[in-house]
């Protein structure tokens, strides 16, 4: 036993005079800055092309991250709970969704599943999940019609644009793990469908007009893609046409009219949280991103939180909710 610690020991003496005897090079050169330079494009992805602001920090292209550990684990478990198992229990992803017969109702519900769905199985590279995601989006891509315009007949009717805008982001997510080459001209089809429009039918009402910025955000991924300057007008267009999140989004007298356009939904307040980062790519100004911080801050309200102490995206939050005494909804619509 003791022959066998002093071999140790005599082999860790020596490996370590071996390190100590390596010339010491100069270390690397270690700095703080308060912000990241703004100056120039990130060289090493596709980021803003002007005359868009520059990006130095972008989106990582899905599966440009390998998760380990804990993440890791995490993702397994959606995969065995009910991300990767709703297609057993939800009635809107059965065989008579609209996205699929390409008539009658087939809204926001399964875009909505497939825009995580698609991406875990990209992030946990499961060729099972990849799969049945993707024949969900390859019957988005093959319902596009001669105008541009995709998915259930019915929305087109109603002039509701919101469900396309999360299959815009799976469409997406497919170009950049896969560089599928229907993207593209997908994107810029539908966008001219979009184009055409006249300004009262783009973005009227309801989730779509408060839901803009996902529309925008979309625009400006193709334009620093391809460069057309008439992707750029449409971006201008939408901006104009979305709601204003860039005003105090709780205010006396909203909360006494309870407005109709939800603004205090609180999906929609999620959304609005991020729409002033979308939107200063081409109005990089700092009153966008302090409107971003005020709608922030009017939010987080005890009225707006969750018994677990943050604030949550209930279906209906804010102060309207104590005013009015409206329940918060809770049910959920995978089986509603």
């Amino acid at each position: 036993m003791k022959s066998s610690r002093a071999r140790r020991f005599v082999l860790f003496v020596f490996l370590a005079s071996l390190v100590a005897a390596e010339p010491a090079g100069p270390g690397p050169e270690i700095s703080a800055v308060k912000l990241p330079p703004a100056s120039g494009t990130n060289s090493h992805y596709i980021s803003n092309r002007a005359p868009l602001t520059p990006s130095p920090l972008v989106k990582l292209p899905i599966g440009a991250i390998e998760p380990k550990g804990w993440l890791l684990s995490q993702l397994q478990l959606m995969r065995a709970g009910l991300t990767g198992r709703l297609q057993e229990l939800s009635r809107f992803l059965k065989g008579d969704s609209g996205w699929i017969t390409l008539q009658g109702s087939g809204w926001e519900e399964m875009p909505y599943w497939l825009k995580g769905y698609q991406d875990l199985g990209y992030l946990l590279k499961d060729p099972e999940i990849i799969a049945s995601a993707g024949e969900w989006l390859n019957r988005a891509l093959v319902s596009q019609q001669a105008d541009g315009f995709f998915g259930p007949p019915e929305n087109k009717a109603k002039g509701d644009l919101w469900p396309n805008m999360l299959v815009l982001a799976c469409v997406q997510s497919l170009h950049e793990a896969t560089g599928d080459l229907r993207v593209i001209p997908f994107l810029t089809k539908y966008f001219r469908f979009e184009y055409g429009l006249p300004a009262a039918d783009l973005l009227p009402g309801s989730w779509q007009k408060l839901r803009g910025g996902e529309n925008l955000e979309s625009v400006y991924w193709l334009y620093n893609r391809t460069g057309e300057a008439w992707l750029l007008d449409l971006a201008r267009r939408l901006y104009e046409r979305t709601a204003d999140w860039e005003t105090a989004i709780v205010n006396p007298d909203r909360d006494r009219s309870w407005e109709p356009s939800g603004f205090y939904h609180g999906v929609n307040i999620a959304m609005g949280f991020r729409y002033p980062g979308v939107i200063s790519s081409s109005h990089g100004t700092k009153s966008i991103w302090r409107s971003s911080k005020r709608t922030t801050a009017s939010s987080w309200t005890p009225t707006a939180g969750s018994p677990a102490g943050c604030s949550g995206p209930m279906r209906t939050s804010g102060p309207a909710t104590a005013t009015l005494g409206r329940a918060p909804r809770h049910a959920p619509w995978w089986n509603s």
